[in-house]
């Protein structure tokens, strides 16, 4: 199933969407792995996120990586972007069978072009949350629900859980939705508690897949047509 291959994953969560099958998808770089490790992380001066040791963030963290659930998938950084010794250590501490795992790059790299074609395109059968910073006016898809962050949104944001959540409550479970997630490793945690609670809908983390349409710039180098285009990412 997962790990077939870069484009065949894609494909793979492809056919979930155009068949409405419920999922979730929590992914995880090095910058995830250093916070589960227990690293001081800040990025607030790129208008992002700060980790200084908060366990319960930590802690939220670690259970969306190491999440069993059927259709909650979880996405580990490959030995070719951060090192095998990396892969290893993120492949062993998920604690999950090979079936639940796929690539935290699987929206980008050489699977970026795909992403823009064939995924999105699908997100307009769904009614669409979209939880991100910046302005959603130049979005490729109509979305319905916006909940605006800033910076260290897992702090200064937290809120933005019971919102959904109560979203979700008084709308029901009739039609599945679709919950899109820009926001660095809060995404994973809401990926997550919201799965959890609710396995009728879908639940993305997309990344910085958005980040040129919503104002905040081309500041990865996929986005800037860099050579990682061509890229395609293997598995250990």
């Amino acid at each position: 199933m997962i790990t077939t291959g870069f484009k065949e994953d894609l494909q793979y969560f492809q056919n979930l969407l155009s068949t409405k099958t419920p999922f979730s998808l929590v992914r995880f770089g090095d910058g995830e792995m250093d916070i589960m490790k227990g690293y001081g992380i800040d990025l607030l001066h790129k208008g992002e996120f700060k980790f200084a040791g908060e366990a319960h963030l930590r802690l939220d963290l670690i259970k969306s990586f190491q999440h069993e659930q059927e259709n909650y998938h979880v996405g580990i950084a490959c030995p070719c972007c951060v090192g095998q010794q990396n892969f290893d250590w993120m492949k062993k501490n998920t604690y999950l069978d090979d079936s639940c795992l796929t690539w935290a790059n699987i929206f980008v790299n050489s699977n970026y072009k795909n992403f823009k074609e064939q995924i999105v395109p699908l997100f307009e059968d769904y009614e669409i949350t979209l939880v991100s910073p910046g302005d959603i006016s130049n979005l490729p898809s109509n979305i319905n629900k916006h909940y605006s962050i800033g910076k260290n949104a897992w702090v200064n944001n937290a809120d933005v859980y019971d919102k959904i959540r109560n979203q979700i409550l008084e709308s029901g479970d009739a039609n599945p939705k679709l919950f899109l997630f820009c926001a660095g490793p809060f995404a994973n945690i809401l990926c997550h508690k919201l799965f959890s609670e609710f396995p009728n809908h879908t639940f993305i983390d997309l990344g910085s897949v958005w980040n040129a349409e919503l104002g905040i710039g081309k500041n990865r180098g996929y986005l800037r047509g860099a050579p990682t285009l061509q890229k395609v990412c293997v598995w250990g």
